[in-house]
């Protein structure tokens, strides 16, 4: 866990030294994996995924560019991913519920697959809360930037 916050903050930071990645050849800060190769392979990705806004979809988007860590990536997950969605209060221009995620939070990054790894337990989900935008064509543009903060 020291190492997680180690990277995060080095990251953020711009601080600290700076070694070649194995994979991609760029300097990177980060011990226990490649900022540039967890970014590229969200890039990678951008066209397997829509929420059907473009505002939500280039917010979702800038926040995967910014990413510190692999296992804390803001990122589109569909409806049917989902299970025992309950509903618990709505305000401004969304409606809040509880539900259990299938597939899971990516945790770390495998640099030998070049790839992001999910939390994989047999027969488990992962409680989140749902955010589920209602007249979002109405948002102003600081409820973009409040979610983005």
């Amino acid at each position: 866990m020291l190492n997680k916050d180690f990277d995060e903050f080095k990251i953020r930071g711009n601080v600290g030294t700076k070694r070649i990645c194995e994979n991609c050849q760029n300097k990177c800060l980060a011990t226990l994996y490649c900022e540039h190769c967890v970014r590229n392979y969200l890039k990678a990705k951008f066209s397997n995924w829509t929420s059907g806004n473009d505002n939500v979809n280039n917010l979702i988007q800038k926040c995967q560019m910014e990413t510190l860590r692999p296992d804390r990536i803001i990122e589109w997950i569909p409806y049917n991913n989902f299970q025992n969605i309950k509903y618990l209060t709505s305000g401004g221009f969304s409606e809040i519920y509880t539900a259990d995620w299938i597939d899971r939070q990516y945790i770390e990054w495998d640099s030998k697959g070049n790839q992001l790894k999910r939390c994989r337990l047999q027969g488990q989900t992962q409680n989140v809360i749902l955010k589920r935008l209602v007249n979002v064509e109405s948002a102003s543009r600081n409820w973009f930037e409040e979610v983005f903060i």
